[in-house]
């Protein structure tokens, strides 16, 4: 992984805080009961990415990621923090 292990770390912190806040944001996810979830074609990446969003990670994503990492190095990132989840739905 080509991200810095203060950046990655800050990251999984800072969703942990999300998942420790809505323990049950993965069963809401699986059964699909968020908005537009009929229309979710790869529901891993959707979670993944709510997850960075509501942790409020966008804005630092983007002022201090993207100097030297582009999309695909943020989803590895996200794929190994984020818990797996299944589509139940």
């Amino acid at each position: 992984m080509k991200m810095k292990k203060k950046h990655f770390d800050y990251m999984k912190a800072e969703i942990d805080k999300i998942l420790a806040d809505y323990p049950n944001l993965i069963d809401v996810y699986e059964h699909g009961r968020f908005p537009r979830s009929d229309r979710v074609k790869d529901l891993q990446v959707r979670f993944n990415h709510d997850l960075m969003f509501g942790a409020g990670l966008t804005k630092w994503v983007c002022d201090n990621l993207y100097s030297y990492l582009h999309d695909d190095h943020i989803a590895t990132a996200l794929r190994s923090i984020c818990p797996k989840i299944e589509r139940k739905y």
